[in-house]
Parts: structure tokens; sequence; C-alpha cells
């Protein structure tokens, strides 16, 4: 057991048994790659054993099933959309910017737009959240406001991830979603303007 946990275990991987320690961030990479290739459906904890050369027990030594596993890969993914930049009084530019990447970096990963629309208490969607709720309340939304357009962008997003394959617009499907979030975004700039004036 204890071998199997260092790595050196009966797995034959693509190189034959593999030598040295299996780390959680290794997982998670060859996870990713996986996922890239074959969608989350494609994604066994088997699968991935046999890729890193490895043991199914190895693996669970470090992931105990296939939902924590793709807790860690949602918090990979998030570390690589980094967070939401306020913009001051261009929060509109710095928001637009944080979904496209949201999109661009999810959007490579077939399935795993899906499991995050699926599992909002999971750390990468509350993070999102929080980030994208601070920036809004940091440019003046009230915090009922800043809850409605969090939701509403959510919903805008995830909904264009998720659209069937033949609602897709192909090679123009980037620029759609831009000028839908355009939209969304003017919609929010004037409901602060709104909210700006009734309290002046």
């Amino acid at each position: 057991m204890h071998a199997a946990a260092q790595g050196s275990s009966r797995g034959t991987g693509r190189g034959g048994p593999r030598r040295g320690a299996l780390h959680e961030a290794e997982i998670v990479g060859e996870a990713l790659k996986i996922i890239g290739v074959d969608g989350v459906e494609g994604l066994t904890m088997r699968r991935l054993s046999d890729r890193l050369g490895v043991a199914v027990g190895a693996t669970y030594k470090h992931v105990p099933t296939k939902e924590h596993l793709l807790r860690l890969v949602t918090l990979e993914l998030y570390a690589r959309i980094g967070p939401c930049e306020p913009t001051g009084a261009d929060w509109c530019r710095g928001i637009r910017s944080f979904l496209l990447r949201f999109r661009e970096v999810v959007g490579a990963y077939p399935g795993m737009a899906g499991h995050i629309s699926a599992h909002v208490t999971d750390p990468m969607p509350h993070q999102l959240y929080t980030s994208l709720n601070g920036t809004l309340r940091g440019v003046g939304f009230s915090p009922a406001g800043a809850e409605r357009v969090v939701r509403v962008l959510f919903f805008y997003t995830s909904g264009a991830m998720l659209a069937p394959a033949t609602l897709t617009l192909g090679e123009h499907a980037d620029a759609e979603f831009a000028a839908g979030l355009d939209l969304v975004l003017d919609g929010a700039h004037r409901s602060l303007e709104r909210d700006r004036a009734a309290t002046a």
C-alpha cells in the first residue's frame, strides 16, 4: 500500500511503471488533459491512474472520489482565470474581460461548464461570486443590486456555454457571446445610474 501511495505501483501508464512520488498537481494536470480531449464523461479514476502509471489505489490515496477530483480541477481553472479586477469608472470592462476569460478557459474543457453550474456550492462558483460581487459593490451597487447583476451575468454566461451544439454559431460564437455580454453589462450600467440618481 505504501508503494502505491508513492506511485511506484502496478500501473503501467503510457511509458511503463512510473518512478517517484505522485503529487496532487500532477493528478489534476493529467485529469485536465483527459477532459480536454474526451470531456468530463471521459474522465474515470481507472483511466487517470493508467495514464499516471499507478494503481487505482494510489490515485485514491490523493483524491478519494471523482467529485473531489473535479473540485480540484475547478480550482485550477479558477487560478488560470484569475480574479475580476476592479477598474473604477470603467468597471464594465473589467467584468467583461473576466467573463471572456472564464468562457475561454472553462470552454476548453468539455463538460466543465455543466459541472460548475450544477455544483454552485463548490469553491470555484463561490470564488467567482465573491470576485464579481466585490467588484460591483465597490463601484456603488447596493448589496441587493450587486446580487441581482451577478445572477444575471451567471445565467447569461452559463446559458451560453451550455447551449446545445445545434444552437452554436460556429466561428461567430465568440463575437456573438461578447456582443450579448455587452448588452447585459450596458443594462447593468444603466441600472447603477438609476440607483445613483434615486439616492442623489
